[in-house]
C-alpha cells in the first residue's frame, strides 16, 4: 500500500495537500512495520443505530465480495479474449 501511495503522491498532493499526504505516509509506514514485526491486529467493527439494521453475521459481506471478484475475473478473461 505504502509503495502504491508513493507512485502517486504528486496526485494525491493536487487532490489533497501536502499535509495530508505526510499523515498518509506516516499511518503506512506504522502499519507495515507493525504488520512485519506481527504486532499488529486488525478488528472490523459495524455500528449501526439500530441492532437489526444489520445482519448479525457478516455472510453478506462474503456474499458481495464474492460476486465482485467473479465480475472481476469475468472481465478480466474477456479483456484477454479480445
Amino acid at each position: 500500500w505504502r509503495h502504491r501511495f508513493e507512485q502517486n503522491r504528486d496526485r494525491l498532493r493536487a487532490i489533497y495537500d501536502e499535509r495530508f499526504c505526510r499523515m498518509w505516509e506516516m499511518y503506512l509506514t506504522g502499519s507495515e512495520i507493525a504488520f512485519r514485526r506481527n504486532g499488529c491486529m486488525v478488528f472490523q467493527m459495524q455500528l449501526a443505530k439500530k441492532v437489526d439494521s444489520l445482519p448479525i453475521t457478516r455472510d453478506y459481506m462474503l456474499d458481495w465480495e464474492r460476486q465482485y471478484r467473479a465480475a472481476a475475473d469475468r472481465a478480466a478473461v474477456a479483456a484477454a479474449d479480445s
